[in-house]
């Protein structure tokens, strides 16, 4: 018979190791709760040119390991054109991001190689970098677009959608938002906006695979870790 205290050990891991990799997958990491500064957050902070009577709150920042900086332009919320659509909508995001309906749009630049991501219409990334000149290389079709940064540092991006999807070619009707306050990113922030959920496509799609992930992990562990203690017993 087990004895209860490697029994309770033993589920101890387990539980530590499933919830462990499904916490990780689904977004929650130390980069969020230990958000990363940089020198360099302003100088390369995106220009956004939106609607009039659209314009963000603010722009939060945080920096990953390799020194990108990621830029979260918060609005108040999004509305759709269709009054029902917009209803169904609203509901759908306070339940999935726990009340919050603000809506938040991420803008990646490493400031040591000018390369720079966001979200176009239909939630399609655009990878590209600055080129030395100030124009902006688009990796996915190798154009070059011109007149796409300020002092070529500052990306300016184009708000082409009701929810917010950017671009880097002027639209009519956009104007430039003003002076958006900049602060770096904190833990309650990254919390309260649900940040480990806004850059996933599909918030079932991810809580799924990270359940299977977290469990195929899980059972794996646990069939190498009793092949080891069988091994030694021989």
């Amino acid at each position: 018979m087990v004895s209860k205290k490697p029994l309770t050990l033993w589920l101890f891991l387990n539980f530590l190791v499933f919830w462990a990799v499904w916490l990780y997958t689904t977004g929650y990491s130390a980069e969020g709760y230990l958000p990363g500064g940089s020198e360099k957050a302003e100088q390369y902070a995106p220009y956004v040119y939106t609607a009039t009577d659209d314009r963000p709150l603010e722009m939060l920042y945080m920096v990953e390991p390799n020194g990108t900086v990621q830029y979260y332009v918060v609005w108040e919320d999004e509305h759709f054109s269709n009054p029902i659509i917009d209803r169904l909508y609203r509901l759908f995001r306070r339940l999935a991001y726990k009340g919050s309906t603000k809506d938040v749009e991420v803008v990646k630049i490493n400031p040591a190689t000018g390369e720079f991501y966001f979200q176009t219409d239909g939630h399609i990334g655009v990878r590209g970098v600055i080129e030395p000149n100030g124009n902006c290389l688009i990796f996915e079709t190798g154009k070059t677009v011109s007149n796409c940064t300020i002092n070529k540092t500052h990306l300016k991006v184009y708000v082409i959608t009701w929810n917010h999807m950017l671009c880097l070619t002027p639209e009519n009707g956009t104007v430039l938002a003003g002076s958006v306050p900049l602060r770096k990113m904190d833990p309650v922030d990254y919390s309260s906006l649900v940040m480990h959920k806004r850059t996933q496509k599909t918030i079932g799609g991810i809580a799924v695979d990270s359940i299977i992930f977290a469990l195929s992990v899980t059972v794996v562990l646990n069939v190498v870790l009793f092949s080891v203690l069988g091994w030694r017993r021989r």
